[in-house]
């Protein structure tokens, strides 16, 4: 994974300098302490043997026994395997898949999953660290009445909660939520591991990706840091220059809902006391042709944060005999995408707006684990920078509370 701050610089009155940039450097140190006074453990999530070898255990108990998974659960414990299966296994997987996965993540669509999926022959993942989850128990509840207990396995808290009580009341098979690993950056526990490696992918590889930029988050070096030079220019072209919105916009269809992962990542971990960036997702090419009109022309509030594929096997098109359109002669569908892509970045900076790209080699389980590894380390640096604790949800909270007292 690299990525690419160039298009930061050069913008005149609009952009950073290289030397504002690396300068930010000394304030890795100071930043890494304040974390490690947060006692986080995401970042460890890579070394720790023991759930990995749960996981991997009770996937090859249950591999091959069901025609279908489906994941019951909402926020972090459903847009992270979201985005394992669309990366690693393709967006259209569950057209052709031999085990498909169906992550329910609303409260809508239980009615037109029961018309695609035989639940006897269906597992369902229930996901809930606290077990109060209201939208995940109800569907829990919902198709508990359906199906016998052998169709589950509960992802909870290791200790306490409703769920775990349920699963002890009737044999479920269950695994550890860490304790300290909030839900929006639980896709390398068990949360994600267990379904990903229901489905065949490989973990092991996962992890080491992750592990990898772990290894890099904790360097005090700017030239090696590439989740803090990340922050850092979020975070400087907010205060300087009044940029708060952070457009992610992969060119990949594959890596399009990890635009959606690192919305919930960003919003809920640095929306606070006043202060945050604001997400949007966007998709190219497909976004070239509806969003980049108010990218180029309109305010000046935004950060394009491009994602780039730089292998990728695609079909080829034909020789093309008109000569308008001959330049597409011979063309991977591949090229096409990422030559566009270099042309949507050209424009931006032309309009003099700020962009960066982040590239990877490949879609692979190594590079999805790097990738998670520096979108949480980057937040876990924006919440120092904006001096706030990036790993609580008081917003959130207060919601689930009035929801519950409402239906009480």
């Amino acid at each position: 994974m690299k990525l690419s701050l160039e298009q930061l610089v050069g913008l005149g009155g609009d952009g950073l300098t290289m030397a504002e940039l690396e300068a930010e450097g000394a304030k890795i140190g100071g930043f890494l302490k304040g974390f490690e006074a947060r006692r986080q453990g995401f970042p460890l999530l890579p070394k720790l043997r023991g759930p990995v070898l749960a996981v991997k255990e009770l996937a090859e108990k249950l591999r091959g026994k069901f025609k279908d998974i489906v994941v019951l659960g909402i926020g972090g414990s459903a847009l992270g395997i979201t985005c394992v299966r669309d990366a690693l296994l393709g967006s259209l997987w569950n057209f052709h898949g031999k085990t498909r996965l169906f992550v329910l993540d609303n409260l809508d669509t239980v009615g037109e999953l029961e018309r695609v999926i035989d639940a006897d022959k269906t597992l369902f993942i229930v996901i809930s660290k606290s077990g109060t989850t209201p939208e995940t128990m109800a569907q829990y509840f919902y198709f508990k009445q359906k199906v016998s207990k052998e169709n589950f396995v509960f992802i909870t808290d290791a200790a306490n909660g409703e769920l775990r009580e349920i699963g002890k009341e009737y044999g479920i098979p269950m695994l550890d939520i860490p304790d300290n690993v909030g839900g929006r950056f639980s896709v390398l526990t068990p949360v994600g591991l267990f379904p990903a490696a229901m489905m065949g992918v490989d973990i092991e590889e996962l992890l080491r990706g992750a592990d990898g930029m772990a290894a890099l988050f904790m360097k005090d070096e700017w030239a090696l840091n590439v989740p803090f030079q990340f922050a850092a220019a979020q975070y400087l072209l907010e205060w300087k220059y009044g940029v708060h919105i952070t457009v992610m916009m992969p060119y990949s269809t594959r890596l399009s809902s990890l635009a959606d992962w690192y919305a919930q990542l960003l919003a809920e971990s640095i929306g606070k006391e006043g202060k945050g960036l604001t997400p949007v997702s966007a998709l190219g090419v497909t976004d070239q042709h509806s969003q980049l009109q108010l990218y180029n022309e309109g305010p000046k509030d935004k950060l394009i944060v491009f994602v780039e594929v730089e292998r990728e096997e695609t079909p080829t098109i034909p020789r093309v005999e008109r000569k308008a359109l001959a330049y597409l002669s011979g063309l991977s569908f591949h090229q096409l995408m990422n030559t566009e892509k270099r042309g949507t970045e050209q424009a931006l900076s032309e309009y003099k707006k700020p962009n960066v790209t982040i590239s990877v080699p490949e879609v692979n389980a190594y590079e999805l684990g790097q990738l998670f590894m520096f979108f949480e380390a980057s937040i876990a640096f924006l919440g120092e920078y904006y001096r706030i604790n990036a790993f609580d949800q008081p917003g959130v909270e207060l919601s689930k509370q009035l929801t519950k007292q409402l239906l009480s």
